[in-house]
């Protein structure tokens, strides 16, 4: 495009595109709504590598000047704020491409939003939101709920046994602050929710990180704990294992439940991320719901603002887990727990997760061809991507190398549950902000740097 020509510009190429693009949008060339050239196209228009649009991009986001939508491209932003008015923005744009974070993609949430907020302010629903509720919900969010966990294939239940909570993180922080002491043994895979480490830390629990397969935790190796030192309980994400992206079978679910029946362990049952996957893949929650604490969450399905989610016990545990939901913020938030049921019984709740699969397959799709053709094998679940490296590579080198190429991963070692020792793997995710162009840039250079001779050797300078 002719009006961002960087002829006769001074400075970083990327804030000299930038600063045309502001122009342009100033003097009117650019109106509300147009869309940019690919990152690709306008690189090879001017000259320039596709990182410096990439940087120009985020920085011109930054100044609230365009929007990135996924799958879409990037547009000029409409009209902005008059002054002397707040405007909110986003210090992590410009921080590079970030892959470390499974977030929901953002798609069309904004505008429907709109629509949500507009449609409540007329509803006889109002004057309920302002006033406190009791620790489980009001009545129809709890209904919500319970048809959400059914239609994502966690089961049937009554609706008096689920509460509504502040998203997934909240609901197994109070689910163990009912069910253990100080002290207690909590027992996960080696790897895990870093979350779930946090809160065990934050109740002085005593983890017991235990060995893996790809289908979960190994039974024989409960069996053996339980015969030393039972834990109190099992934390397990059975549907969609974070991060590694595993998925448990009906048969190891089964053995695992019977080794609980026997030693009395309750299992808390993670599913933030297994409304990704399969709806009819088994999950403790379906098959044995007597021993079963289920948390579930939109924040990965819808998106992860309205921070709303679903706690559902057995009946004897109802009683303490209210008491420890009040213990902590009393209850849900009426209002946004109302946008997402509104979105949920209005169809744009499925129609959203719907959106969410198709996109993540064709990123697992690109992404899995793309290691694969560099001899990399990879583990797909939801937004999440496993990499076992091979020798002689250190996760933490590479991570130290993909931050030198503004690219941001996580390395299993922050996955690693007390002292367990992790493997040399990387965990990317291929949701949020990211566009389909960027993601690929970023695979590409990562490929590069994994196939690159002497990059996973540490220098002498380091000893």
């Amino acid at each position: 495009m002719t009006i961002l020509s960087l002829d006769g510009h001074t400075g970083p190429k990327y804030k000299a595109l930038a600063n045309r693009i502001e122009q342009a949008v100033q003097d009117g060339a650019l109106r509300p709504g147009d869309r940019l050239p690919t990152h690709r196209q306008l690189a090879e228009e001017l000259g320039v590598t596709v990182g410096t649009v990439t940087r120009a991009y985020a920085e011109a986001e930054r100044r609230r000047l365009v929007e990135a939508r996924v799958g879409s491209g990037t547009f000029i932003r409409g009209s902005s704020l008059s002054s002397g008015q707040f405007q909110v923005t986003d210090s992590t744009v410009d921080t590079g491409i970030d892959l470390g974070f499974s977030i929901a993609l953002e798609l069309d949430q904004p505008d429907h939003l709109k629509q949500t907020l507009a449609k409540i302010q007329d509803s006889p629903v109002l004057p309920h939101l302002l006033r406190y509720q009791s620790e489980f919900g009001l009545e129809h969010h709890r209904e919500a709920g319970r048809q959400w966990l059914k239609d994502t294939g966690l089961g049937d239940f009554d609706r008096d046994d689920l509460l509504v909570t502040l998203g997934g993180q909240h609901g197994f922080f109070v689910a163990l602050h009912a069910l253990l002491q100080a002290g207690d043994g909590l027992a996960c895979e080696g790897l895990t929710y870093p979350g779930l480490v946090a809160a065990a830390n934050q109740l002085s629990l005593r983890l017991m990180p235990m060995p893996f397969d790809d289908e979960g935790m190994l039974p024989d190796v409960l069996e053996s704990q339980c015969m030393r030192h039972p834990p109190r309980v099992l934390y397990l994400m059975t549907r969609m294992h974070n991060p590694t992206g595993g998925v448990m079978s009906a048969e190891r679910i089964d053995e695992l439940a019977f080794i609980c029946r026997q030693y009395q362990i309750t299992v808390v049952e993670d599913d933030v991320q297994g409304c990704l996957g399969d709806p009819n893949a088994p999950s403790f929650s379906a098959r044995h719901p007597d021993i079963t604490v289920t948390v579930a969450s939109l924040s990965k399905a819808l998106c992860g603002g309205l921070h709303v989610g679903f706690l559902r016990a057995p009946e004897r545990w109802v009683s303490a887990i209210g008491a420890a939901f009040r213990a902590t913020c009393w209850m849900a938030i009426p209002l946004t727990t109302e946008v997402a049921i509104d979105w949920l019984n209005s169809g744009y709740g499925h129609q959203l997760l719907a959106t969410q699969k198709a996109e993540i397959k064709w990123r697992q799709d690109a992404v899995r061809s793309r290691l694969a053709a560099a001899g990399l094998d990879c583990r797909c679940g939801g937004f999440n991507v496993w990499v076992e490296l091979p020798q002689p590579w250190r996760a933490v080198k590479l991570v130290e190398l993909a931050a030198e190429h503004r690219i941001r991963i996580k390395p299993a070692e922050v996955f690693a549950a007390g002292q367990f020792a992790a493997p040399q793997a990387i965990r990317l995710c291929i949701g949020g902000r990211v566009q389909r162009d960027t993601l690929l840039q970023a695979i590409d250079t990562l490929v590069e740097l994994i196939q690159s001779p002497g990059c996973a050797r540490d220098s002498f300078t380091n000893i």
